[in-house]
């Protein structure tokens, strides 16, 4: 019974071993991978190392790049020709402009002041600006400073181009006299340019040397109420410089009633009269715009020798607005012998205020005539 006990023992033990070694030889069998296709496996990874679960998950569609497009061929818009404006001048002829009066500008009006001279400033290559001339009464109110400002500022805007000013009446009236103007526009302002000649008593007088075309030009400006000494130094200048076309500004020469004013006499007998080289006297003060052309026998033969063109500009009563920023302009054209005149507000963009019946009143008589008109030099080319 032992025996058999004992081999039954071995038996099992046999058996045993050889299961064992059979479980280590033998290599477990590889689960197939299941077919995922182009799916992207995620593991995640739970609290418990032995739960692990394999999730799938489908890619998204990618997006298709868009191919790059030509970029449309833009064609600049081409900016228009500006309209050609009667105040352009063509080759050969040059402009000379003048203003008068500006006193309600500076006193109620500074935007037409302004819109005045940087006209003149911005667009001086178009009308081929040679000078600009101002005939005075650059304010109403010679006590207020702030009108001085707006004249001051406005005048700035040309300082670099050939100009003159004189003193009307407002600008050196009592009790300030000429003080406040030779402090603004006296001879320290305009000194250092290379248009300016001289001054008589800061800027109370002054002339200018300037050549245009083929014309060399003498423009001599005295202030309201000149003395004898002041018209004698005028008359001196003329005479000092008598191959030059004179031209004569100032503020007062003509009455209301269009006759030569007091000082307008003095002018008349002791200069336009006896000065041979004078060609032009221009003034303001009155209202209304003229020409009075008058013919002397300078060498006392018989014959007329010369022609003055006496002119008034001054729009400061046309309607309520100060005058409406009109300037005169006055081409020269050499080559023709004419000087065309022409009456522009840059403020209003209008040529020839009084040409609409609408603009003109009962107490200020005007002839649209006089606002555009042609006539002849007056000169010999290259005096």
């Amino acid at each position: 019974m032992k025996r058999i006990r004992l081999i039954v023992l071995l038996i099992f033990a046999v058996l045993l071993l050889t299961g064992c070694r059979q479980q280590a030889e033998t290599p477990p069998t590889e689960t197939a991978a299941p077919d995922i296709g182009t799916e992207e496996i995620v593991v995640q990874v739970s609290e418990h190392p032995s739960e692990v679960m394999a999730m799938t998950t489908v890619p998204p569609t990618p997006e298709e790049t868009p191919m790059p497009t030509e970029e449309p061929t833009t064609v600049p818009t081409e900016e228009p020709t500006p309209a050609q404006q009667k105040y352009d001048a063509p080759e050969g002829v040059y402009t000379i402009a003048w203003m008068s009066d500006p006193q309600h500008y500076s006193k109620m009006f500074p935007e037409t002041y302004y819109a005045m001279t940087s006209f003149l400033r911005d667009h001086r290559e178009e009308m081929r600006l040679a000078y600009i001339i101002n005939t005075g009464d650059l304010v109403h109110n010679t006590d207020l400073e702030s009108e001085w400002d707006v004249a001051d500022k406005a005048q700035a805007m040309i300082d670099e181009i050939p100009n003159g000013v004189l003193a009307g009446n407002h600008d050196m009236a009592a009790p300030i006299g000429y003080k406040t103007f030779c402090e603004r526009f006296g001879e320290k302002r305009y000194r250092d340019k290379p248009w300016y000649g001289e001054s008589f008593e800061n800027n109370r007088g002054h002339y200018d040397l300037l050549t245009a075309g083929e014309t060399d030009y003498l423009f001599v400006y005295m202030g309201f109420e000149p003395n004898d000494k002041a018209i004698k130094w005028a008359a001196n200048v003329f005479k000092q410089y008598p191959e030059r076309v004179g031209v004569l500004c100032l503020h007062d020469y003509y009455t209301k009633k269009l006759t030569l004013s007091e000082d307008g006499e003095k002018w008349y007998k002791r200069v336009v009269k006896k000065t041979p080289n004078l060609y032009m006297v221009l003034c303001g003060h009155k209202y209304g715009s003229y020409c009075f052309p008058e013919s002397f026998d300078d060498d006392g033969d018989g014959r007329e020798d010369r022609t003055v063109y006496q002119m008034l500009f001054n729009y400061q009563a046309s309607l309520h607005d100060g005058g409406g920023g009109y300037l005169r302009l006055i081409q020269i054209d050499e080559k023709e012998g004419t000087m065309r005149n022409l009456t522009y507000s840059p403020l209003l963009e209008d040529y020839n205020r009084f040409d609409d019946p609408n603009n003109r009143e009962e107490y200020y008589p005007f002839d649209e005539k006089n606002e555009e008109f042609m006539l002849p030099l007056p000169w010999k080319i290259g005096h």
